[in-house]
């Protein structure tokens, strides 16, 4: 079979293999989630309500914290082109059906990175399935981190950039598939891709004794920020200069057991790490100062023992392997943060933009790609584990270890039924304080309800006050959802969107206040909006209406950046491979 004939087959087992695999997640295809699920559909769901509903560019999000930005989350998906199947399926069905392309994607990839790096065809299909059968996979999947899901994308990201060396145009490639990660709401799969090509890069520049290999990292690496640049401006402008002020536990048993303990099951774990002796605001301070391990999911990454030594038995190989050894081992042991013996982490902290990051556990990702890849180049090239029929028969132990390990994460992962909700319940829109803001944001914001006290990091300071609790009673404080300062005469919003509301029948002058927080981008009337005690608001007369908009002056042009970039990048590399 020719090379083209083994990619196409390839593709088909791999997709295969990757259906087979989560066939759990689509057993209740309507039913939703556990853990991180609730805040994930509401992330998609939220901009998929601002695009289906009101035909809407989704730059602003109102149904929590008061008010906050959409586009600017460093977690908002909707420009990516992952975002379809929710486009099309809705936020539940379509994330299930996502997952499932980022896995049959990973899978290819991984395959076809093995080969490029001169792997025979049996045993690339060992580095498809130690990667994304891995549990750092199903974890996330099993707690519903979908910003992890872009980790799928790494080995065509490294692809392209090989591919890059003789032929430009997929230098473009590569830039576009970071950026595709970005705009994915992978924040970590994006930065912790650019840091393996810098350190690939490096290292290859010096084995060939060139800088080309840094040279066209740099220009990969521009070109991915040009292309981000519709999201990029505006989350940097929001979040400023938000840096990490928690610290995560880890230990070197935890690590041995996150990678080859075959126990992943993750209450289990939890509870095994001590999580399960605290509860509640104990438990979060706890966890933020590194008293106590994070979730297991943080650290769950098992390739099993027979991985391991494949990847230790390529050492052999290091004429041929070792910018994958050094690469994989520093990933090691920056995965440990502060409780590993070099103090690496704690360089990496001080780096501007990257020290916002947080969980270097999270790094175990990149030791599993590198061990991936390693495994399977001792496969292909010792002797005599490199007979077709001893492959075979490692490959099948391997990939069965892993579905027993890691399939099982998927059981559970979507085992609530849907809550039975009207959307028509609540024809205006309300602020609302809950009990459970970590179950509620997804239901309110299909009830046209804004979780006010909500679960999320970054946000604008709450000045939104709620209307209700969510039991009914009437919250202290609130006025109106549009009010004059002055006496407090309230009006209602004529007109309800996510960037946009009208108030109409405004018959006294005054300070008119829209109850959402404001930030910089809201407008009235075309006029930069104001801030009255952190509430959008605007000088009005005695006038019919006041439109309150929200868009930011710097989105046209942060859009065009992008499209440039993209249009001179291409023409570039064209140009360079001349």
């Amino acid at each position: 079979m020719d090379f083209l004939g083994q990619k196409r087959a390839a593709f088909l087992i791999c997709l295969l293999a990757g259906v087979l695999f989560a066939a759990p997640v689509l057993s209740n295809i309507q039913n939703w989630g556990g853990y991180d699920w609730d805040q994930h559909f509401f992330y998609h769901g939220s901009a998929w309500i601002s695009m289906v509903k009101y035909w809407q560019i989704p730059l602003w999000n109102p149904f929590y914290c008061g008010g906050s930005p959409l586009l600017a989350n460093p977690q908002s998906t909707f420009l990516s082109p992952f975002f379809l199947p929710v486009l099309f399926f809705g936020p539940v069905t379509g994330l299930k059906i996502e997952l499932i392309v980022y896995l049959v994607l990973g899978l290819f990839g991984m395959f076809l990175l093995a080969r490029k790096l001169g792997t025979k065809a049996l045993p690339a299909y060992l580095a498809a399935g130690l990667f994304m059968f891995s549990s750092w996979f199903t974890a996330r999947v099993a707690v519903g981190h979908t910003t992890f899901l872009p980790f799928a994308l790494l080995p065509w990201a490294v692809l392209f950039f090989l591919e890059g060396y003789t032929r430009r145009l997929f230098l473009l490639a590569s830039a576009a598939v970071l950026a595709v990660m970005f705009l994915s709401g992978g924040i970590y799969p994006f930065y912790f891709t650019c840091m393996f090509l810098a350190l690939y890069a490096a290292l290859d520049g010096v084995e060939r004794k060139s800088f080309k290999p840094v040279i066209l990292v740099a220009a990969v690496l521009v070109l991915a920020l040009g292309i981000s640049a519709v999201k990029l401006i505006p989350m940097l402008q929001f979040t400023g200069g938000l840096s990490a002020e928690d610290s995560q536990y880890s230990s070197f048993g935890m690590l041995v057991q996150g990678l080859a303990g075959r126990e992943q099951k993750i209450p289990a774990n939890d509870a095994a790490t001590g999580r399960g002796s605290l509860d509640g605001e104990e438990l979060v301070g706890a966890t933020l100062q590194g008293k106590v391990a994070w979730g297991w999911h943080e650290y769950s990454a098992y390739i099993g023992i027979l991985g391991l030594v494949l990847v230790l038995l390529s050492v052999i190989l290091y004429r041929k392997t070792w910018k994958l050894l050094v690469i994989g081992f520093a990933f090691l042991v920056l995965s440990l943060g502060d409780y590993s013996p070099i103090p690496a982490w704690q360089i990496i902290k001080e780096i501007p933009v990257i020290g916002a990051l947080h969980g270097p556990s999270r790094l175990l990702i990149l030791f599993v790609f590198c061990a991936s890849l390693l495994a399977t180049k001792s496969l292909s090239d010792i002797k005599p584990i490199n007979r077709h029929w001893i492959s075979a028969i490692i490959i099948v132990l391997v990939l069965a270890d892993l579905m027993l390990v890691s399939r099982p994460l998927l059981y559970n992962a979507f085992d609530s039924e849907p809550l039975q909700i009207n959307p028509y319940e609540h024809k205006e829109y309300v602020h609302l304080a809950v009990a459970d803001q970590f179950k509620s944001q997804y239901p309110n914001m299909l009830q046209n309800l804004d979780t006010v006290n909500c679960y999320e990091r970054v946000h604008p300071r709450i000045r939104a006050v709620p209307q209700f609790y969510d039991n009914g009673e009437p919250y202290p404080g609130f006025i109106g959802n549009a009010y004059i300062a002055e006496t407090n005469k309230t009006y209602n919003l004529s007109f309800f969107s996510p960037n946009k509301v009208v108030v109409e029948g405004i018959d006294e002058p005054g300070t008119l206040v829209y109850n959402q927080n404001y930030l910089p981008g809201w407008n009235a009337d075309g006029q930069p909006a104001i801030s009255h005690g952190g509430l959008v608001a605007a000088r009005v007369t005695r006038q019919e209406k006041v439109e309150f908009t929200y868009l930011p002056s710097t989105f046209y042009i942060s859009l065009a950046l992008s499209l440039l970039s993209l249009l001179i990048g291409g023409f570039i590399c064209w140009k360079w491979q001349q």
